[in-house]
């Protein structure tokens, strides 16, 4: 039976503002965007819609996933309640969705202003990446406990899937915490000068998470975590996405958007209106690989045009695969007209 993301199954005051916002009229395009994404998916506990209104972001995480899944011509295997997606095709691997959410008393990653980004991306990237690892070992944590020992999982390989939430203007993280957290590969923005033509980028193995305590980054550079196939990841399976994808031309909204330029500081920038823009779903997804895996995902099966897929070169080097205007942060700027 087809789930009804937009049933009111929460009380008015318990509903996340995003979710409030799509509820009324002028977001009718959008509202079907996720409504196709939901197409063919169960809510297997019962609890899924409830949590959509109500938290809202990794809900929308795993929605988008199964829409991903299916852009893959691949088939979802619904019968298992864990992990998330049991996925068939001629690999049948297990993902499991998760979002990297704010600390503890942190403010979320919506009802902020858009006036001021982040002061500081040197400790924004390092906070960032430190949420992506947390994460990480939370899901590590429970395939080790408890999905590993599922006969449906077992002999599989094993794929997470992360995305962005962890703070105002998390779409502004891009790829820089993702590669630091599973390949240590860290992009210095502190050491970056005006005559450059890129920003400084070096090894690391620790994160400072405060003056006494270090964590460990690098997830994919030995073999800890052989479990772990790889890692999907996403800044900008956001809120903008949704209102990217729909089918809104009248909509009065500016898009700006940053794309590689190669031996330049400063990164391609795009604008357009709503009427004259367009994005695929896969935009702006990565699909980071295990060089450890015990049950590794072979390169280019869960490849797409769109999308930046990163591979670890038997010497070592960082290879990745993406398209030359390759979706590295989207901008947003609506206007509502005087009444």
């Amino acid at each position: 039976m087809p789930i009804d993301l937009f049933n009111q199954l929460t009380a008015e005051d318990q509903q996340h503002p995003i979710f409030q916002m799509m509820l009324r009229e002028p977001y009718g395009p959008e509202r079907e965007v996720l409504n196709q994404w939901a197409e063919g998916f169960e809510d297997r506990d019962g609890k899924f819609v409830k949590e959509f209104q109500k938290t809202f972001e990794s809900s929308f995480w795993e929605l988008y996933l199964h829409a991903a899944l299916k852009a893959w011509g691949l088939s979802i295997d619904l019968r298992h309640h864990a992990p998330d997606f049991l996925v068939g095709g001629p690999i049948p691997f297990c993902l499991e969705a998760t979002i990297a959410n704010p600390p503890a008393g942190g403010q979320p990653a919506y009802g902020f202003s858009h006036v001021k980004p982040p002061a500081d991306f040197t400790v924004f990237n390092i906070e960032s990446t430190l949420r992506i690892c947390n994460s990480f070992d939370k899901k590590v944590k429970k395939y080790r406990d408890q999905y590993s020992k599922l006969a449906h999982v077992k002999d599989k390989p094993f794929v997470i899937g992360i995305a962005s939430f962890d703070r105002p203007h998390a779409h502004f993280a891009a790829g820089r915490p993702i590669l630091a957290a599973l390949y240590g590969l860290y992009h210095d923005e502190a050491a970056t000068m005006a005559t450059d033509t890129h920003v400084p980028s070096y090894n690391v193995s620790a994160a400072p998470k405060n003056e006494n305590t270090n964590i460990e980054v690098g997830l994919f550079c030995d073999d800890s975590y052989p479990e772990v196939s790889a890692v999907v990841y996403s800044s900008l399976a956001t809120w903008g996405k949704v209102r990217a994808l729909a089918d809104n031309p009248d909509a009065m909204t500016a898009y700006t958007t940053l794309h590689p330029n190669p031996g330049k500081l400063i990164p391609a920038v795009r604008a357009a209106l709503k009427r004259d823009y367009s994005e695929h779903l896969m935009d702006g997804l990565f699909v980071l690989h295990n060089p450890f895996a015990k049950y590794p995902i072979p390169r280019g099966f869960l490849g797409h045009p769109r999308l930046c897929e990163v591979i670890v070169a038997d010497d070592g080097e960082l290879l990745m695969d993406a398209p030359d205007d390759f979706l590295l942060l989207r901008l947003l700027n609506s206007f509502i007209p005087a009444q």
